[in-house]
């Protein structure tokens, strides 16, 4: 089950993001708080990664996600 919070990352990155979490908290009008907790409840579910320049995007799990009827990560 996610959060709203991780549902907007999700959203934010689906469209092949490769974003900070500052970027990822402006986009999806997340405080920068609310944004980081989402981000490492994505990651440590493998549906993110960083790369090694601190910039977030979609591992192949939430690319699997985003594109099964049930995750509607573009919305």
């Amino acid at each position: 089950m996610r959060t709203t919070a991780e549902s907007a990352v999700l959203a934010v990155l689906a469209p092949g993001g490769r974003l900070t979490a500052q970027q990822i908290s402006n986009e999806a009008q997340l405080p920068p708080r609310s944004a980081r907790r989402a981000i490492a409840t994505l990651a440590a579910r493998g549906l993110i990664v960083a790369t090694p320049s601190s910039r977030w995007l979609l591992s192949r799990r939430g690319h699997a996600l985003c594109a099964s009827r049930t995750g509607r990560c573009g919305q």
